[in-house]
């Protein structure tokens, strides 16, 4: 609550009271200043009370009047999207192979949340007024539903994410996963011309 008793503040009430007094007695505007600042003290505290009593850049995990891209690591478990547009890559395998649990939250943003086709991946979405599309084709606007790719179906040591939109909306895409150097040596090696099993090559006509 400092910010409520500096100079930015108080000066700007005392700019915006100059004006109303010149706008009424030039062109007979009314500007209903008080009104003004004491809705701007409401907005003000409400982003302090959002963002843990921060007002700016928060941390790296929290992407907040700006646009910014996020990559999930192994020692965060919450990612904030706040009055902005974000990009949570969450496409990277956990080191301990564990069940990785993380929440995104976005509220009066827009978030991207990528997920990959080789990570195991549930996707926890609760929206209200609000959007949230996934990769099979859904729309939730109010209410929860659950999305898991086809790799989550097949393993215990899954990431988990809960996604809740509030007055906002979030794309959840499905990218291919990246191949490694020895697998694109694999699959170069398995693509090779063999010749079918019992034939011979053809000989020259005599």
């Amino acid at each position: 609550m400092g910010f409520l008793f500096t100079g930015l503040f108080w000066g700007s009430i005392l700019v915006l009271l100059g004006l109303s007094v010149i706008l009424k007695a030039v062109f007979h505007i009314n500007i209903p200043v008080f009104r003004i600042a004491f809705g701007l003290v409401i907005i003000y505290m409400g982003i302090r009370v959002l963002t843990g009593g921060h007002f700016g850049r928060v941390s790296d995990n929290t992407v907040l009047f700006e646009e910014s891209r996020v990559e999930m690591s192994a020692i965060s478990d919450e990612y904030n999207v706040l009055f902005g547009k974000g990009v949570i890559d969450a496409t990277n395998r956990p080191e301990d192979r564990k069940v990785r649990k993380v929440e995104v939250n976005t509220i009066f943003g827009h978030s991207t949340i990528k997920i990959s086709t080789g990570v195991p991946t549930i996707v926890k979405v609760s929206s209200a007024f609000g959007g949230c599309r996934l990769p099979d084709g859904t729309m939730v606007s109010f209410g929860e539903y659950t999305y898991r790719n086809k790799a989550a179906q097949q393993s215990e040591a899954v990431t988990i994410i809960k996604s809740s939109v509030v007055f906002g909306g979030s794309d959840v895409v499905l990218v291919e996963e990246a191949q490694s150097e020895e697998e694109k040596e694999a699959e170069e090696v398995g693509t090779e011309t063999v010749a079918p099993q019992g034939t011979s090559p053809s000989e020259p006509e005599s």
